[in-house]
C-alpha cells in the first residue's frame, strides 16, 4: 500500500521550500496545498470521527481560550486514519521535514501527546497561543507543527482561519484559510503565536477536522531554550 503522500512530491516541495520555509515571517513556516494523495485524502474525510462517534474525545472548554474535541487515542481511529498518521510519522517523512526546515534529528511522537486528530464544532474556537515546549516522556524539545485540514466543504465565513502572530503576541501576520488537503509546517518555540480565535460559524454537521502532529529533538539552540511550560495564551483573548 503506498503512503497517504507521494514520496517523489515531497522530495520536490522539500528542495523548492526550503528557503521560503526559513525565511517566512513571523517565524519559519510553510503552506503546502493538495498535501496527500487524492484518493487518501478523500477517504480520510470520509472516515473521520464525529463528536457522536464512540472515540475517546478529550473536550477542551475554556472559553476564550480552547473550546475544540481531540483524541490521541490512534487504538480507537478508523483504519485509515491510524495508517495516516503513522505514514506522517514515518522515516522518509521526517525527512522531508528536516530538509524543509533544516532541523536535523528529528523525532516523532508516538504517543501523540496534545496531538491526533482534532474537530471543531458551531461556536468552538482556539485563542492565540505558544505552545508547550517540552515533551516529558521522550525527554525532547518541540520544535516542528503538522497540520493538515480535512474539511472538504470549508466555505468564506466559516471561520477557524489559522491566524500567526508575531513573537510579542500582539500582531496577526497571517491567515491561513483551512482549506481541504491544505497543510501547514511551523516552527514551535514558546514566542512563536497562533491559533484560530475566529469562532467555527459553519451549519450543524460540518466540522473543523484536522490532523495535528509534533515533531521533537533532544537538543535546541541556546536561544530558545526556556524554562519547561505548558501552553502560553496571549493575544486578545488574554
Amino acid at each position: 500500500m503506498p503512503y497517504v503522500f507521494d514520496l517523489d512530491r515531497l522530495g520536490l516541495l522539500a528542495e523548492t521550500g526550503a528557503a521560503g520555509f526559513r525565511a517566512a515571517d513571523p517565524y519559519p513556516h510553510a503552506v503546502f496545498e493538495d498535501f496527500l494523495r487524492p484518493e487518501a485524502v478523500a477517504e480520510l474525510a470520509a472516515v473521520f470521527p464525529k463528536p457522536e462517534d464512540r472515540l475517546s474525545w478529550d473536550r477542551f472548554g475554556a472559553i476564550g481560550y480552547e473550546v475544540k474535541l481531540g483524541s490521541s487515542d490512534e487504538v480507537r481511529f478508523p483504519a485509515a486514519l491510524r495508517r495516516a498518521i503513522h505514514d506522517l510519522n514515518s522515516g522518509p517523512f521526517i525527512r522531508f521535514l528536516e530538509r524543509l526546515s533544516g532541523i536535523d534529528h528529528l523525532l516523532p511522537d508516538p504517543g501523540l501527546v496534545g496531538g491526533g486528530i482534532h474537530l471543531s464544532r458551531q461556536g468552538d474556537h482556539l485563542g492565540i497561543h505558544a505552545d508547550f515546549n517540552w515533551h516529558e516522556g521522550l525527554q525532547a524539545h518541540r520544535r516542528l507543527n503538522l497540520l493538515i485540514y480535512l474539511s472538504p466543504h470549508w466555505e468564506t465565513g466559516y471561520g477557524g482561519e489559522l491566524e500567526l502572530w508575531d513573537t510579542s503576541g500582539t500582531r496577526r501576520v497571517r491567515t491561513v484559510e483551512p482549506l481541504f488537503n491544505r497543510a501547514v509546517v511551523f516552527n514551535t518555540r514558546s514566542d512563536t503565536f497562533h491559533g484560530h480565535p475566529n469562532h467555527w460559524a459553519a451549519p450543524d454537521g460540518v466540522y473543523r477536522q484536522s490532523i495535528a502532529l509534533y515533531y521533537y529533538t533532544t537538543q535546541r539552540p541556546a536561544e530558545e531554550q526556556r524554562a519547561a511550560h505548558g501552553t502560553l495564551y496571549k493575544g486578545y483573548n488574554v
